[in-house]
Order: C-alpha cells, then sequence, then structure tokens
C-alpha cells in the first residue's frame, strides 16, 4: 500500500507538529506502508532542525523552497535592526494573508516531482494550512489516489493565533472550500473535532477524532534524588496563547525546593533567577532528561491542546498540566481517565499546592501505551 503524505514544512523541524508528524509516518511504515513524504528545505534561520532524528525508511521528496523568504530572513541575521524591520513586516504579511510563506510553493507545486502517479492514501497535514492546497494542485494535475485525508492541527476560524483582519466568516468560507475536497478530516483535539462538526455541519460524516500519536517510549534512567526538585517546561509560550507567570512566580517563591527550566520561543520577558533559568527555544533532549516534572501549561482560550501532553506521555516522567482556558474542565475529563497526569489550575495557589504534594509524596509513572504511534497509525487506516 502506498501513501503520500503531503507537509509544507521542513520534516528535521523539532516542533510539536512535526513531531506528530514523524509519528504517524513511523506507524504507517510499522504497518507495511510505503511512503513518499513531500516537504520543503529547512532553513537555519526559521526554526529549530533535529539533526539526530532517524529518517530511515522514508522516501522524502524535497520541493524548491521559497528564495525570497530565505533571503529576506537571512539577511536579518546578527543584525538588530533588521530583526525588528523583518518582525514588524511578518505581523503586517499575517494581517492580510491567510496562508503563510509556503503558499508560493504550494501553488508552484507539479506532479512531476513525485516517485508515482497513484497512491492508495493520500494525507495532507496542518499546519501549514497550504499543505491541503498542494495536495488539492497535485490532484488536479491528474494525480490519481483511492482516499484523501486532511489531517489538522489547529483548525482555521477557530485559531487563537490567527492575526488576520479578514473576518471570521471569510476565514470560514475559506476553510469549508479546503474541507469539502477531502475524503476523511481528522482533529488531533476531541473539542476541535466536535466545534468543527458544529460550524460545518454538511461535513460532520467525514470529520474523526485521532489523538495525537507519539514515536517512541523514553524510560529515563531514574534520578539521583538532589535537595531540589528539577521541573522543566519546554515549548512555546506567546502572551497571547499561554501564561506562564503563575508557573514562574511560584517558583520563585520556592528558591529552596525547586529549580526551574524554561526553554521555548515566547514575546514574555522573564528575568533568569537563582533557580529559574530561560532559554530561548532549542535542543531540549538533555534538559528533558534532567526534568523530574514536566509541565504543559493549556491555552488561555480555544479547542486545541498542546501537543507536548501527548509527547511527554511517552516517557516515564511526572506531567504536570496547568489548567486554563474556558474548555479546561473538559480537557480534564478526557485526560483523567488516561491515569498518567497530574492537574491543578493555573493559579500560584494551585501550583504551589501541587508541587509540594509531589515533593512529599513523588509517584511513579510509565508510558501510556494509548498514544503509540502503532496503534494511532492502525486507527486512522480503519477509517
Amino acid at each position: 500500500m502506498k501513501v503520500l503524505f503531503i507537509c509544507m514544512f521542513p520534516i528535521e523541524a523539532n516542533n510539536s507538529a512535526m513531531m506528530r508528524n514523524r509519528a504517524l509516518v513511523d506507524g504507517l511504515l510499522f504497518n507495511n506502508l510505503e511512503v513518499d513524504f513531500v516537504t520543503i528545505p529547512s532553513s537555519k534561520n526559521a526554526q529549530v532542525v533535529n539533526k539526530n532524528e532517524n529518517l530511515d525508511g522514508i522516501n522524502i521528496i524535497k520541493l524548491e523552497g521559497n528564495n525570497l523568504y530565505n533571503t529576506v530572513t537571512s539577511s536579518s541575521e546578527n543584525n538588530a535592526i533588521k530583526g525588528m524591520a523583518i518582525s514588524f513586516l511578518r505581523k503586517v504579511y499575517h494581517k492580510f494573508m491567510i496562508y503563510d510563506y509556503t503558499l508560493k510553493i504550494a501553488k508552484q507545486i507539479h506532479i512531476s516531482i513525485l516517485t508515482n502517479r497513484e497512491y492508495d492514501l493520500i494525507i495532507s497535514s496542518s499546519d501549514p494550512k497550504t499543505s491541503h492546497i498542494a495536495a488539492l494542485n497535485l490532484m488536479k494535475q491528474g494525480l490519481k489516489y483511492k482516499k484523501w485525508i486532511q489531517y489538522w492541527g489547529d483548525p482555521m476560524a477557530l485559531d487563537i493565533t490567527n492575526r488576520s483582519i479578514y473576518p471570521n466568516l471569510y476565514l470560514r468560507n475559506t476553510e469549508r472550500k479546503l474541507l469539502k475536497n477531502a475524503d476523511h478530516i481528522i482533529y488531533v483535539s476531541p473539542l476541535t473535532y466536535e466545534a468543527q462538526k458544529q460550524i460545518f455541519p454538511e461535513l460532520a460524516s467525514k470529520m474523526s477524532f485521532v489523538p495525537i500519536p507519539y514515536k517512541e517510549q523514553k524510560m529515563y534512567p531514574e534520578i539521583k534524588k538532589s535537595n531540589k526538585l528539577m521541573i522543566g517546561y519546554f515549548g512555546a509560550y506567546m502572551k497571547i496563547s499561554r501564561n506562564l507567570e503563575p508557573l514562574y512566580n511560584t517558583c520563585s517563591s520556592l528558591q529552596q525546593d525547586v529549580n526551574l527550566i524554561i526553554m521555548g520561543e515566547s514575546d514574555c520577558e522573564f528575568a533568569e533567577k537563582d533557580n529559574i533559568a530561560v532559554f530561548p527555544r532549542g535542543d531540549v533532549s538533555n534538559y528533558e532528561a534532567e526534568a523530574e516534572l514536566l509541565v504543559c501549561v493549556l491555552n488561555k482560550s480555544g479547542t486545541q491542546i498542546p501537543g507536548k501532553i501527548y509527547h511527554y506521555a511517552a516517557t516515564n516522567k511526572a506531567i504536570l498540566i496547568i489548567l486554563d482556558g474556558e474548555n479546561k474542565e473538559t480537557i480534564r475529563n478526557y485526560l483523567e481517565p488516561y491515569n498518567r497526569y497530574m492537574f491543578c489550575d493555573n493559579t500560584e495557589e494551585e501550583i504551589n499546592r501541587v508541587i509540594n504534594e509531589f515533593i512529599q509524596q513523588p509517584i511513579k509513572y510509565y508510558p501510556c501505551e494509548a498514544f503509540d504511534s502503532k496503534k494511532i497509525a492502525k486507527k486512522i487506516l480503519s477509517l
């Protein structure tokens, strides 16, 4: 069985969305499928690249990148003024454009780059949402297939990070045009799935929810106990989406009891302290291995569940989910039966309570097999 997997983002990128994609592909390979993966070249200035990732078994097909974008972003490297100018232009661009810079690549994709002209299954994965446009363009050029699955992370109209000036009705109509061509539509959040069925009732029969998979289990050796609990938060925390201030303040007040490492892209400014280290995004593997407690903070609003919640479930580390947003209780009720997580509200009092309880009575955890990529891939293939 031949599968064409399309994502207009570098396959080597070390972000949550691509971790999800690589895990799913790994599950497809385990189920004896052949996978051609259409992607774009990586840019050292655009994202962190995981150079240690094993991509064996995948036939990677790389498109030509957006040369203008790469040139402009490269020109801002090590230049503060140009960097600020690029940041301003990027904000303006996202005000007036629904799609990102990969739209041009998706529109120019040509069927000649493919190894085959016929596939049993096509999976286009967003973000970016241009992945679905690339798939549609290939089909217009004569690409044959038996089933097309659109695999969605963030939705379009409901995306809380959307900064465009376009009204919600326009975004929904644009989203509908993308969705209607798919044979099946998969969402990775049960809340998004339910919301999308309400927004697009005529397409509800095509929609499914499937949890995010992890690629493989990570069994870390037991950490030699020290006087302080090592806590790690790894991932983006932009002001528009997540509030890390209660976690930061709590750990600051627990200076004698905990160390906190924060690593991720952000527009927040947290000062480093004797027990708190703050880094930009980078390779988190060594820090994750040292952490005794991994923290996920829910979004301030919206229906999405951070992918880290699933990726961390592959480990034997303790995981604290800090609840936030209008859907926090629904998300808690969904995740609690897995018996894999600790929970608390996003207040200093609650975070203080749960951290001290864990210090007094640490709990041993094991990987959650429900999110294993082999099982998730088999579920998707059965749709």
